[in-house]
């Protein structure tokens, strides 16, 4: 069994997909910026790597997160 346990539910997961595919190209802070509510910021804090290590977004050699 993997000691990685989820920080969001799916649900969540697929929110933040979206609205990391709606903002292409941002780092973790521009994404912040672009966050208008304090939930989304909190999902972008909590969930980002999440959804980087299932593969639902892809991060550059510079920071930017692009949908997979």
């Amino acid at each position: 069994m993997s000691p990685y346990q989820p920080r969001i539910n799916p649900g969540q997961r697929h929110k933040l997909r979206a609205f990391v595919a709606a903002h292409p190209g941002l780092t973790q802070q521009e994404l912040m910026a672009e966050a208008g509510t304090v939930p989304m910021r909190m999902l972008i804090t909590d969930g980002l790597s999440e959804i980087r290590h299932r593969s639902m977004v892809r991060q550059d050699d510079d920071g930017r997160y692009w949908p997979a």
